[in-house]
């Protein structure tokens, strides 16, 4: 795709692609340097989309203040043009200052005809709180909650579980499970297994049996994509283990996987406590452990989460859907519906 000059709708209101290699400055000048918002994120999350996917940071100014929206461009199933996500994870615009929303919207849509993208799905950041930089157009969904464990200095981490996920912990210890954290590991190859297997137990769909290259991308020394292993053993084997990445402010849980030996030693519980431990005394301030299944605060995976810091407040995840171009998403989709799965093409079959 050639992206072309930046699109200009007055002499103070630009929306241009940012060259790659300029990707991370831009976005530090904006304050912004988190992991699901760097480069070398992107690159590698494009590898679990369709073939031809490539990464793509836009940046509008004006008068009021600056921002930037890191995106995938997929190709289209027909071949003719492209529709935009967030790349796996969080993400959505970062801004500074208060820039007209009204003219980014305007010149991300003149961008997007310009170049044959039709519509753009956002997951946006929790930790951001970053609905408030969408275009005015675009249909903005409470889709859940998160948990954010609070890791502020001096608190108690230990003290604060819920005290069932205390006990959980002293268990796993006299039955003799040790962790070992890991910064930035050369190779996954390991906790692929654990988490393959994981995945195959629980029925998984096919996208989260990720290629070769995405694991190869997680540890390309990329000095934004940090990745920490986090691994329970008992005696000589690892029964479970936790994937996360570290950024300047905060840690972000990502994978998982255990066995079923696991489960009756609590494996997984020593694993997420040490993590946040390792976090907190590093300077982090929040371990941004995700949400449940589908986004639902009422799911068992939501609550198993809640219970590391039951006092926090839930975050909420919020979706961002625009359509750039009616006639032709009319013409992919079937119709105008935006509800549901977005878009409807994407939907796993």
């Amino acid at each position: 795709m050639n992206t072309g000059p930046a699109t200009r709708l007055s002499s103070d209101r630009v929306l241009r692609v940012v060259d790659d290699a300029k990707w991370d400055t831009h976005l530090a000048s904006l304050e912004a340097t988190d992991t699901y918002s760097c480069a070398a994120y992107h690159r590698a999350s494009a590898l679990l989309e369709p073939e031809g996917t490539r990464p793509v940071l836009l940046a509008f100014g004006d008068e009021g203040g600056d921002l930037a929206l890191p995106l995938l461009l997929r190709p289209l199933p027909d071949g003719e043009g492209w529709d935009a996500t967030s790349a796996y994870g969080y993400g959505g615009p970062i801004g500074h200052g208060s820039p007209d929303l009204n003219a980014f919207g305007a010149a991300l849509n003149a961008w997007a005809t310009e170049h044959g993208v039709v519509c753009t799905f956002l997951r946006l950041n929790p930790l951001l709180h970053n609905d408030w930089l969408v275009p005015p157009t675009a249909q903005v969904i409470d889709a859940g909650s998160t948990v954010g464990w609070d890791l502020s200095p001096g608190r108690d981490l230990r003290q604060r579980l819920q005290p069932a996920r205390r006990g959980a912990v002293r268990r796993a210890e006299r039955a003799g499970v040790t962790v070992s954290v890991t910064y930035r590991p050369s190779n996954l190859e390991h906790f692929r297994a654990l988490y393959d297997a994981t995945m195959q137990r629980q029925q998984a769909t096919d996208f989260y049996f990720f290629p070769d290259t995405y694991w190869q991308a997680l540890v390309s020394d990329d000095p934004l994509l940090v990745p920490l292993l986090i691994e329970a053993r008992l005696g000589d084997r690892v029964i479970h283990a936790l994937l996360c990445f570290v950024s300047d402010r905060w840690l972000h849980f990502h994978l998982g996987g255990g066995d079923e030996l696991s489960r009756e030693v609590n494996g997984s519980v020593a694993c997420f406590v040490a993590a946040a431990e390792w976090g907190q005394a590093r300077g982090l301030t929040c371990f941004h452990l995700g949400g449940g299944l589908g986004g639902s605060k009422t799911s068992s995976l939501y609550a198993f989460k809640q219970r590391f810091d039951p006092d926090s407040t839930p975050l909420k995840f919020q979706v961002a859907k625009l359509v750039h171009d009616r006639d032709r998403y009319r013409q992919l989709a079937g119709s105008d519906d935006i509800d549901g799965f977005f878009p409807a093409w994407r939907r796993p079959r």
